[in-house]
């Protein structure tokens, strides 16, 4: 063995059985005495020696049990130095020979139990660091798992609170539960375990990879800057795509993706709550806007803010009914997001000026705030709900004109929120207004905030994919849609998604 790879051998003992620089420093005293006894008992006199022998053996057993293996190997040098010196002094002084005798008995009972309380040390902490590995990791992927990740979420933001970023990305395998029901559980079970081998391929030593749901992978990276975290989380898409083919059938290869949601704390995210849900909210739209994406979260708030610098008491106000909603029902607060980006992308692709834009990005934030007035159990009710419900849930867009009020100042706002439910033929509510009679802002609302509701999995029903949602859009044009919106917004998420349909409509 080469010397170089001796030492590092020696230096990966040591810190296996030596955790701490305490453990290293009784361990460094332990075997300083150790050695004092040995020089001490060779130069006393022989009716002495067993006296120090006796204190050399407690240390060499206190070794063995405090740092099994390490202990062990360390007393056998001294061992074999003392079983040297002993049979020099015997061959060449030959006087007392029954106490040399008495000694080598003593040396090697010694090495006997030393060796022995070695060996159980060393499978006991191989036992007690297997179960804390297993504590700690997921039986399926080996990687570690949900509970040991807010273990060190919590820890590592307790160190970042010195001024040092904390990212948080999540990845999600596109369609997971389709692949699990189509193919069975193996082929489900394989599936995971294969993208849990290739994302450690990318984890380096500032990231650590856990299992965090289940078809779903957290990663926290440490000290990287937001545009650093965009790069790495690109980097992993990238590997995902390169060596895909390499862990999986060639038949799944080409078919699954991943979506990756991210978030960083302190600049975006200000606590362990925010940095989940942020990331969380970052995955949901990567997989709304057609899955195999990367998604940074973006603070609603500074975006607002960004636009309606010049009026602090709306800007006020606008965070207040944000906060209502968040506080009421998350799924809204994640959809009103959506919706407003959805809104405000169609709008540049219709030419409408600064001002439009900024009235249908806050009319997508709060065209849903009127849901405040609804209980929660209607919103989350899994079963149909009753006429009085439903004549409830169609109220909210009056609800929502109704607290928006004190901004009728603000343009266009509450007509393009209290009209998003009109229908292009005329028999939507609250007002029945048809065709051109709704404003173009509350058009655009109509067909974004359908079909984001259409692509969101909710209590009552599952989800549609992005292609059933778009089909879905295509056979309500001219009927409940505008059909030049409609082709607009199926060109603008084709531009964005890169999706190769032919979805042409009929204008």
């Amino acid at each position: 063995m080469k010397r170089s790879s001796l030492i590092e051998y020696h230096k990966k003992l040591i810190k296996e059985y030596v955790e701490s620089k305490t453990q290293l420093f009784e361990l460094v005293i332990c075997y300083i005495v150790f050695i004092i006894a040995f020089i001490i008992k060779n130069r006393c006199p022989m009716e002495q020696k067993s006296m120090v022998s006796q204190v050399q053996g407690f240390i060499a057993m206190y070794m063995a049990f405090r740092f099994g293996i390490i202990g062990m190997l360390l007393y056998y040098i001294i061992f074999f130095i003392d079983c040297a010196m002993l049979l020099h002094n015997f061959v060449f002084m030959r006087n007392d020979s029954f106490n040399y005798s008495l000694s080598f008995v003593f040396l090697f009972l010694t090495i006997f139990w030393v060796t022995i309380v070695g060996i159980i040390s060393y499978r006991q902490e191989k036992y007690r660091k297997e179960t804390q590995r297993l504590a700690v990791t997921d039986e399926l992927t080996d990687v570690y798992n949900k509970r040991y990740f807010y273990i060190t979420l919590e820890s590592e933001l307790k160190n970042s609170s010195s001024g040092n970023s904390l990212g948080l990305i999540l990845i999600d395998v596109d369609n997971f539960t389709m692949y699990n029901d189509l193919y069975g559980h193996n082929c489900g079970d394989r599936i995971l375990k294969s993208t849990a081998a290739i994302l450690k391929n990318v984890i380096g030593e500032k990231e650590m990879l856990f299992r965090f749901e289940g078809d779903e992978f957290a990663i926290l990276a440490k000290d990287r800057e937001k545009e650093s975290l965009e790069q790495y989380a690109k980097y992993i898409h990238d590997t995902f795509e390169n060596l895909k083919e390499k862990y999986y059938d060639e038949g799944l290869a080409k078919k699954l993706t991943i979506s990756i949601g991210m978030s960083i704390y302190p600049s975006i995210s200000g606590n362990k709550e925010d940095l989940i849900s942020h990331a969380n909210t970052a995955l949901y739209q990567a997989k709304n806007m057609g899955e195999d994406k990367v998604n940074l979260y973006q603070d609603i708030i500074k975006l607002l803010h960004k636009n309606v610098k010049s009026d602090q008491q709306m800007l006020g106000m606008l965070k207040g009914l944000l906060s209502t909603i968040n506080a009421k029902d998350k799924y809204t607060f994640g959809h009103c997001e959506r919706v407003s980006s959805y809104a405000v992308m169609v709008g540049e692709k219709l030419g409408l000026d600064k001002d439009e834009l900024q009235t249908l990005l806050h009319a997508g934030l709060l065209h849903d705030i009127g849901k405040i007035e609804l209980p929660k159990s209607v919103l989350n009710k899994t079963a149909c709900l009753s006429e009085e419900e439903l004549k409830s849930v169609s109220q909210h867009p009056i609800h929502s004109a109704h607290i928006l009020e004190p901004l009728s100042n603000t343009g266009n706002l509450i007509d393009y929120v209290i009209h998003h439910h009109e229908r292009y033929d005329g028999k939507g509510y609250p007002d029945g207004l048809k065709g051109e009679e709704i404003s173009i802002g509350a058009r655009i609302l109509c067909v974004v905030d359908c079909f984001d509701a259409m692509v969101s999995e909710r209590p009552y029903r599952r989800s549609m994919t992005i292609e059933e949602a778009i089909i879905e859009l295509k056979r309500c044009a001219g009927s409940q849609f505008d059909p030049k919106i409609v082709q607009v917004f199926i060109d603008a998420m084709k531009s964005k998604m890169s999706i190769k349909y032919d979805y042409n409509i009929g204008v």
